[in-house]
């Protein structure tokens, strides 16, 4: 009977060993609650317990005609950090009858802390994620998340550890932050320093002989095309403006055809010789040398020069009254107007004049 006893007794701890070591391994998997039933009553019976559960959690409510002031969620600090399983997962079985160790307890804020300072000193938060290999961002972390939903257990993807801990931290975040700030201010420097250089290239030739040679080229093509840009190109008005002047300077030679055009006659002489006598202008205006033309006639008193030494030169006698030499007149009108010029101007009234030789 003893022996039947024990042996009994064996069996009973050997089936409790079996189903203890099945729930655990049900658990570590994560296969609660297994079911060969069809996955459409499933989820016809999952529909049924919430209406049945939103019915039970249902109450009346009695409207009073007062507005309630409905008070928002309060927004949530971004830098906090916190546990995202702060409940160990209740032991198993196997667990209890010491079959496998029982998780460890939750860490405390100095293990955490320790934990944290070993995680900067192995710059673990500068390196990419390890599942999505992208560098940590602002935007929430979901990769572990998503791992541990597609392998269907909670493992490490590093070290394969079974049942960690997790606590979210944002060193990750600060480290970008940072990073993203000095991507800008090198940005930015990088502008203002190729702006100045552009602007020196511009102002400063260089002393490359080639280089030098095509900056004043450069320099030569703005300046003319900024000329040509400056001027009016209206070809109307230019065609305008050519015709009012071609209509100026036929006003001003028909003027001079009619001033200087018309022959005087020797009656006409006469007079402009007599009213030149009237002047008492006995010197040349030009080389400032007496002319031979006195008060007594065309050649003075006795028809020669001032010492009667000399032979008198010819004198010339203007239509606006005025005499010079005619040598002196001949030069003033070769250097001033030349020999194809059909008009000359009197060096003194600056009017139009014919001429005419007094025998002397």
């Amino acid at each position: 009977m003893l022996k039947n006893k024990g042996h009994s007794w064996k069996r009973g701890n050997l089936a409790i060993t079996a189903v203890a070591l099945q729930d655990h391994i049900l658990h570590d998997l994560q296969l609660q609650n297994p079911s060969v039933a069809d996955p459409s009553q499933t989820k016809t019976q999952e529909r049924e317990n919430a209406l049945k559960s939103l019915k039970r959690n249902a109450k009346a409510v009695i409207d009073t005609g007062l507005q309630r002031r409905t008070q928002g969620p309060r927004e949530a600090d971004p830098e906090r950090e916190y546990v995202l399983d702060p409940k160990p997962p209740p032991l198993t079985l196997a667990q209890k009858l010491g079959l496998f160790e029982p998780p460890p307890l939750p860490l405390s804020s100095d293990e955490w802390d320790k934990v944290r300072q070993r995680s900067i000193a192995q710059g673990d938060s500068m390196q990419p994620c390890p599942v999505c290999k992208e560098e940590f961002q602002l935007r929430s972390q979901a990769c572990l998340q998503a791992f541990e939903k597609f392998t269907g257990k909670k493992t490490c993807p590093l070290c394969r550890k079974n049942q960690y801990q997790t606590r979210v931290i944002h060193d990750g975040a600060q480290l970008f932050k940072r990073k993203c700030a000095t991507r800008i201010q090198a940005c930015w420097r990088g502008h203002v320093v190729r702006k100045w250089y552009r602007d020196l290239r511009r102002a400063l030739p260089p002393t490359d002989a080639k280089l030098r040679r095509k900056f004043f080229e450069e320099k030569f093509t703005e300046i003319s095309q900024r000329m040509l840009c400056s001027y009016h190109t209206d070809i109307d008005e230019l065609l305008a403006e050519i015709d009012h002047c071609l209509a100026v300077n036929r006003s001003v030679l028909q003027q001079l055809d009619q001033q200087c055009g018309r022959r005087l006659t020797d009656e006409d002489w006469q007079k402009i010789q007599t009213q030149a006598l009237l002047r008492d202008t006995y010197e040349c205006s030009i080389c400032l040398t007496p002319l031979s033309v006195g008060p007594g006639g065309p050649s003075g008193t006795d028809g020669s020069g001032m010492d009667g030494s000399t032979p008198a030169r010819p004198t010339a006698l203007l239509s606006c009254s005025h005499m010079f030499h005619h040598a002196c007149l001949l030069a003033l009108e070769r250097l001033s107007w030349g020999d194809t010029s059909p008009f000359h101007a009197c060096p003194l009234c600056r009017s139009c004049y014919q001429k005419r030789v007094l025998e002397s």
